[in-house]
């Protein structure tokens, strides 16, 4: 049964896109720091709302996470056949402002190496692989935050 079949009759169907998102999901959440950070998830409300309806303030240390698919390629003939596809896991890491660079890098480090070169996540009946391992990329202030973006490559075959 296609997977248009398969929602026309109301069942929940994960796409190959859904399933590479929580795959790179589920081993973010796998990942464990001490102290532990909150984590901003793409498409909630962070830090959320108090009892009166304000929203919070956003804690000193957090990570944000944010999935960046790209295009996907034919690499057969076959019209049925897999393409490949590639995107990006962003893991933005914010500590504290004016409390020193070594803290934070260090941190971006611990999340990168939770992502090892070759590392292969499963979703379904997708599996993906990390390409190479993560970059991490020059830090940067905002008005609250020292931030220093993570970027961890994948490619899958679906």
């Amino acid at each position: 049964m296609s997977r248009l079949e398969q929602r026309d009759k109301g069942e929940a169907v994960a796409t190959v896109q859904s399933s590479i998102e929580a795959a790179l999901f589920a081993r973010v959440n796998t990942l464990v720091l001490s102290p532990a950070l909150p984590i901003a998830w793409p498409n909630f409300a962070f830090p959320g709302v108090d009892a009166q309806g304000r929203e919070k303030p956003k804690p000193a240390s957090y990570l944000r996470v944010m999935h960046m698919p790209n295009a996907a390629y034919r690499l057969c003939i076959g019209s049925g056949s897999p393409h490949q596809r590639q995107g990006l896991l962003q893991l933005d890491v914010f500590q504290p402002l004016n409390k020193g660079a070594t803290a934070a890098t260090e941190l971006a480090e611990t999340v990168a190496e939770h992502f090892p070169t070759d590392l292969k996540l499963r979703s379904g009946t997708v599996t993906l692989r990390v390409t190479k391992f993560p970059d991490i990329a020059q830090a940067f202030s905002d008005s609250t935050h020292w931030q220093v973006p993570v970027t961890v490559a994948y490619e899958c075959f679906a």
